[in-house]
């Protein structure tokens, strides 16, 4: 009998979490916050309103993806590797939180320093996954999803230090794009071409 709880199931569960998370999540947040121009990192900030809102997506889709790359780990390994890593970030993001953007709320300079750490794990590892896919042994040059996902998480860091009034539309972009690419990657075997093993 085939599980109900599969790793594409599992990871689509995150995706909604997370997802819900980005759009409900401002909802909540002060006055001085725009999805535009602060992150999600800036929505789940020490102290500030509605964080734990943001804070929880990061948590659901992290734990989804952790599981779903134990689950699979044969398979592929190193994306497997690269994206339980990935992760783990997330969790990470979530336990340690970034500095408020209300002035007047404590900030805790350490704890902004280890959600700098995670969100760093987060960007390199994702990169890593995409990097897989394409040059590990049996990776696919011809991967476009892949070529992409390399490139915007190059790319899109430094557009968001040259452009921070968009900086968080940005951000939430590459989220979505991730979304897109742990899909794909978890989707059962039977309905998509496994040739390309890693």
């Amino acid at each position: 009998m085939t599980s109900l709880i599969t790793p594409v199931r599992i990871v689509l569960f995150g995706i909604a979490a997370m997802l819900m998370a980005m759009v409900i999540g401002p909802m909540l947040s002060p006055p001085a916050f725009s999805w535009l121009r602060h992150t999600t990192s800036e929505q789940a900030g020490q102290h500030m309103p509605g964080a734990w809102i943001m804070r929880a997506g990061f948590v659901a889709y992290g734990l989804a993806i952790f599981a779903a790359a134990l689950r699979g780990w044969a398979t592929r390994p190193l994306i497997r590797g690269a994206l339980a890593l990935f992760g783990l970030g997330l969790i990470g993001a979530a336990v340690w939180s970034n500095t408020p953007i209300v002035a007047e709320l404590p900030a805790d300079p350490h704890e902004d320093f280890l959600h700098s750490m995670a969100s760093s794990l987060v960007g390199a590892a994702f990169a890593a996954a995409c990097a897989a896919r394409i040059f590990a042994p049996g990776g696919s040059r011809s991967d476009v999803l892949a070529w992409a996902g390399l490139v915007m998480s190059i790319a899109i860091p430094l557009a968001m230090v040259a452009l921070p009034d968009a900086r968080g539309a940005m951000q939430r972009a590459m989220f979505a794009f991730s979304f897109v690419f742990v899909a794909r990657e978890f989707t059962e075997p039977s309905r998509r071409d496994m040739s390309n093993r890693t």
